[in-house]
């Protein structure tokens, strides 16, 4: 399913799979579409050298399957896609963005995302869409508010995704600096108006005001960042 990519030496890529993956999203351009979620099937090769995390036996120095599973889960089920182009675009801008904005998480250098739609057509026909992106091909740009780091992942009229990365032990408070956010994934030891969150646990923004995230002093090397979905206002 997923060819081998070489680095610019001519090396194939140590590749990091996830297939299979049985999810639902809000996808599609009709009202019944827009209205409830569908089931989508997502594979994911992720393509990095592993050799470090092969000497080091260190979970930070390669891709934690289950916390990628939950991010992947995290965007699918907050954010709202027109188009299967659209989604799998979304997954690769994140896996390329949020993982080289912090030096602490392992390099990936490039994606492959398909997702496939089951329910999408009759009579057995399964629409999918397949895509491959570099990390050259994002240039990755932030905006800095109050000693946060903030990258627009994904923009639509529906929703939109930022990854907000902490500095030093400066706390964020999400609202101020995204007065639209609904939703966050917390990256990494946090706590939450006092509270300590669980690593990559969604949670829901909408009932608690001010939210303020604090991110915990910790000995892991863990990185202190977050993924926050947002609804666009109107007017």
């Amino acid at each position: 399913m997923f060819p081998s990519l070489t680095n610019a030496d001519g090396r194939p890529f140590d590749q990091v799979q996830l297939t299979g993956m049985l999810m639902s999203c809000v996808i599609g351009i009709f009202p019944s579409e827009r209205s409830r979620k569908q089931p989508v099937t997502i594979d994911l090769c992720l393509y990095l050298n592993t050799k470090r995390a092969a000497q080091s036996a260190n979970i930070h120095d390669t891709i934690d399957y289950g916390g990628a599973v939950k991010e992947i889960a995290f965007i699918l089920d907050h954010c709202e896609f027109q188009l299967i182009e659209t989604a799998v675009e979304a997954i690769c801008r994140h896996f390329l963005w949020t993982y080289q904005a912090d030096h602490k998480l392992p390099a990936v250098d490039a994606i492959m995302v398909r997702i496939s739609k089951p329910s999408a057509l009759t009579h057995g026909i399964i629409p999918a869409v397949q895509i491959t992106r570099h990390r050259e091909d994002y240039a990755v740009k932030a905006e800095n508010m109050s000693g946060t780091r903030i990258f627009k992942i994904h923009d639509a009229s529906d929703s939109s995704l930022h990854l907000l990365v902490a500095e030093g032990e400066n706390p964020l408070d999400v609202r101020k600096l995204l007065p639209a956010a609904e939703n966050a994934l917390p990256f990494g030891r946090w706590t939450v108006d006092g509270q300590t969150v669980k690593n990559r646990a969604p949670i829901a923004l909408s009932t608690a005001t001010p939210l303020c995230f604090c991110p915990a002093v910790s000995s892991s090397g863990q990185s202190h960042i977050l993924l926050v979905q947002c609804r666009p206002t109107l007017g």
